[in-house]
């Protein structure tokens, strides 16, 4: 690993989370644990509000001058099923990660498996939308154009993007877009009338648009888990 690149590791936790795996990967990685419950000893957010996006929003806002060379945003359980790499646990995951492949392409969601999320999540003008019982779906095209400040033209037809909240990031990329751009989209979080759990499925289906990728960001299975992990023979298991 370079000794000269910096590595943040950026940790989403609650209560009932035990975090202490991500001490286990430094001093590669600089733990930043960020805690919904006003816990002792770890860094408090302005609001339990729309799960990890909060604790990865308030990073980047608080950070933004001194980010590292790369950043990976995780959730708090160190074996879950975001996890999608032969069920590694997350210390495993990060040892795993080609960094240079992330450095490449400036954003890669962690997980390699196209479901759910691919090809397409939301299709924000189908008529269907307007009635689902769903809340996120039957308001996204407002919500879009509050969080990314565009007109309904610029509303792309598709949106589709792998699940769900881990993502590696090199600091270029999460500077293409101003500070501003990212205390507007938390002050929506903060604000919104959308509960906990609504908000931050509404970040897991944007996180790629949030971070400048295309609408429709659905690598291939197969590449995907070559060039980030060096698992050229690992099989997609998607139907």
């Amino acid at each position: 690993m370079n000794s000269d690149r910096s590595l943040a590791l950026v940790v989403a936790k609650s209560r009932r989370e035990d975090t202490s795996w991500a001490y286990r990967v430094m001093p590669h990685w600089k733990p930043y644990i960020y805690t919904s419950d006003q816990e002792p000893g770890f860094a408090n957010l302005p609001a339990n509000k729309g799960r990890e996006s909060m604790a990865y929003l308030t990073h980047i806002i608080d950070n933004y001058d001194r980010l590292a060379d790369v950043t990976v945003f995780m959730h708090g359980g160190d074996s879950q099923w975001h996890n999608d790499v032969r069920d590694l646990d997350s210390p495993s995951l990060l040892r795993r990660l080609n960094l240079q492949t992330v450095e490449r392409m400036g954003y890669a969601n962690l997980r390699c498996h196209h479901r759910p999320g691919c090809p397409v999540a939301v299709r924000p003008f189908d008529p269907d939308m307007a009635s689902d019982h769903n809340v996120v779906y039957r308001n996204f095209t407002s919500i879009y154009m509050d969080l990314f400040r565009v007109s309904p033209e610029q509303i792309p037809p598709e949106i589709g993007g792998v699940c769900c909240g881990q993502f590696a990031l090199t600091r270029e990329r999460i500077r293409g877009r101003p500070r501003e751009d990212y205390r507007r989209m938390r002050d929506w979080a903060i604000s919104t009338e959308l509960d906990n759990f609504s908000v931050g499925s509404v970040f897991e289906m944007l996180w790629h648009i949030v971070f400048l990728e295309g609408p429709v960001a659905c690598p291939d299975t197969r590449q995907c888990y070559c060039e980030l992990y060096d698992l050229c023979d690992e099989e997609s298991n998607e139907a």
